[in-house]
C-alpha cells in the first residue's frame, strides 16, 4: 500500500500533478476512473481486490514518463534549487525592519492575528467555494460574517465539522488542536531544538518525533511515511507524492519570516529547507513567498504593495505561482471588485485540486488587496472566499498582525481564545499563546 492512499487515488491525482507541470503524457495509460476527481485527504474510497494492480501498473508508468523532459511548448521555468529560485525572481524591495518594542507588538498581531483567524475559518473547511459558503452563512443568520462562524444553518439545514464545534460562535474557549497552529508550533520547536542552521531532515525527524502520522495531511502525511520507513531524504517530495505542489508549504513557514524581520532572502531560504523536504517547484514557492510577506510586513510603514512585491521577489517569475498573484493584482486593479474576482480565481483555477498552492494563494491574495491592512475585513475575506478557509485566513492574518500589530486587532477576535492554545506537538501540549510569542522573540533576539 502506497501510503495511506490507494494506487487508484494516486494514479487519478499524479496524473492532474504532471499535467499541470508540464510532462508529456501522450504515452500515458488511460484508464476509466469514472469522472472521480479525488481529494488529498483520508476519507478516499481506495479500490478493492485485483483492481488495485492495474492501477499500481499504470502509476509506474507514470512514474517512468516523469522521469522525463517537460513538454518543449511549456510556457513555465520554475526550478528547485534555492539560488536559481532567487535569480529567476524579481528584485527585493529595500526594507526597513521594525525593532525593538516595536517588533514585539507586530508578532503579538501575527501570533494572535494567525491563530484567531486559523479558528474562524476552520469550521467552515469543507470545501466549499463562495457561493456555498455565503449560503451557509446567510442560512446562519450570519451574513455579512463579522463574527466566529455558528455551527449551524437553518437556512440550509447544514452543520458545521462537528470536529470543529470548539470552533464556533459561543463555544470558543481555545484554539483547539489543528495542523496549521501545529506547523508554526513545529517550526518553534526545531528552531529551539536544532538552531537556524536545520536541514531537511530535521524537518521530518521532528514531525514523527512530535506528531501523529494522521496529524499530516497531503505531501506532509506522505513524507512523513517515507521518512518512517527510510527513503533518502532526497527521494521523499518526488517519491509517490502527487501533492508535491500543495498548500502544505504556504502552511508552514510562517515562523520563518517572523524571525526574519525585514530580511526577506533569509526567511525565504529557511522556508526552503523546511518546504523542500516534501514539496517542490510551487509548493516550495508557496512557502517562500509567505515567508517572504512576513518578513516585508515586519518592516517599517508597510504596504499591501510592498509585501505583495516582497513574497514575489523570492519566487521564479516565470512560474504559475507568480502568474497566479500577478493576473489576481492585475483584475482587483482594474475592478477593486471583490466577487468578481473571486469568480475569476474559480474559473481559471477550479480544476485544481482542493488543497492546492496556486488555487488557495489566489484567495490569499485577493483577501490582502480586498482588505487593505484592516485585520477583520482580510480573515473574513479570506473565508468568504471559500476553499480551504482556515488555512487562508490564518495565512492573511499572520500578514497582517504582522504588518499592524496587536493594537489593531480588535480583542473580541482572540479575547475568546483565552491565551490557549491545545495542540497535537509533543515538546509542546497545551501552551498560551503569549508564552509562543515570547519564544518567538526569544530566537529572533538570538
Amino acid at each position: 500500500m502506497p501510503g495511506y492512499v490507494s494506487w487508484k487515488q494516486l494514479y487519478i491525482e499524479e496524473l492532474l500533478q504532471m499535467k499541470e507541470e508540464g510532462y508529456d503524457l501522450s504515452k500515458a495509460p488511460v484508464l476509466d476512473t469514472d469522472g472521480e476527481q479525488l481529494l488529498p485527504f483520508p476519507g478516499c474510497e481506495a479500490v478493492k481486490g485485483d483492481d488495485e494492480a492495474v492501477w499500481e501498473e499504470a502509476y509506474h508508468i507514470l512514474e517512468e514518463i516523469l522521469k522525463g523532459p517537460l513538454r518543449a511548448d511549456y510556457p513555465y521555468y520554475e526550478p528547485n534549487g534555492f539560488e536559481e529560485i532567487l535569480t529567476e525572481a524579481e528584485a527585493m524591495p529595500v526594507l526597513e525592519p521594525v525593532k525593538g518594542e516595536v517588533y514585539g507588538e507586530r508578532i503579538k498581531g501575527a501570533v494572535y492575528g494567525r491563530i484567531a483567524a486559523v479558528v474562524l475559518g476552520k469550521p467552515l473547511e469543507m470545501g466549499f467555494n463562495q457561493k456555498q459558503v455565503r449560503e451557509y452563512l446567510e442560512g446562519a443568520n450570519a451574513w455579512p460574517l463579522d463574527d466566529f462562524v455558528p455551527a449551524y444553518s437553518e437556512g440550509t439545514g447544514i452543520e458545521a465539522r462537528k470536529d470543529c464545534f470548539p470552533s464556533t460562535k459561543g463555544n470558543i474557549n481555545c484554539a483547539q488542536p489543528d495542523d496549521d497552529i501545529n506547523y508554526t508550533l513545529l517550526a518553534l520547536v526545531m528552531a529551539e531544538k536544532h538552531g537556524l542552521d536545520f536541514t531537511p531532515e530535521h524537518v521530518g525527524y521532528n514531525w514523527i518525533n512530535n506528531i501523529p502520522y494522521y496529524w499530516c495531511w497531503c505531501a506532509s502525511r506522505q513524507a512523513y511515511y517515507h521518512t518512517v520507513t527510510g527513503l533518502p531524504v532526497e527521494l521523499i517530495p518526488t517519491t509517490q507524492n502527487p501533492w508535491r505542489e500543495c498548500i502544505d508549504g504556504q502552511i508552514r513557514t510562517d515562523l520563518w519570516g517572523y524571525i526574519a524581520p525585514g530580511d526577506i532572502r533569509t526567511a525565504a531560504w529557511r522556508a526552503y529547507k523546511d518546504c523542500s523536504f516534501s514539496l517542490v517547484k510551487n509548493g516550495i514557492y508557496g512557502g517562500m513567498f509567505v515567508a517572504g510577506c512576513i518578513a516585508g510586513a515586519l518592516s517599517e510603514n508597510p504596504t499591501i504593495e510592498k509585501i505583495l512585491q516582497s513574497g514575489l521577489s523570492v519566487i521564479p517569475v516565470k512560474s504559475r505561482l507568480a502568474e497566479a498573484v500577478k493576473k489576481v493584482w492585475l483584475w482587483y486593479k482594474e475592478t477593486g471588485d471583490f466577487d468578481f474576482v473571486c469568480g475569476k480565481i474559480y474559473e481559471t483555477w477550479d480544476h485544481l485540486p482542493f488543497a492546492a498552492t496556486i488555487n488557495n494563494m489566489a484567495i490569499v491574495v485577493l483577501s490582502l488587496l480586498h482588505g487593505k491592512l484592516d485585520y477583520e475585513k482580510t480573515i473574513t475575506s479570506a473565508v468568504c472566499a471559500g476553499m480551504d478557509t482556515d488555512c487562508n485566513a490564518g495565512t492573511v492574518g499572520s500578514i497582517v498582525g504582522a504588518a499592524v500589530g496587536i493594537d489593531a486587532i480588535a480583542p473580541r477576535w482572540y479575547t475568546p481564545l483565552n491565551d490557549t492554545i491545545k495542540s497535537t506537538v509533543a515538546d509542546i501540549g497545551q501552551i498560551s499563546i503569549s508564552e509562543v510569542v515570547k519564544r518567538i522573540i526569544s530566537i529572533a533576539d538570538q
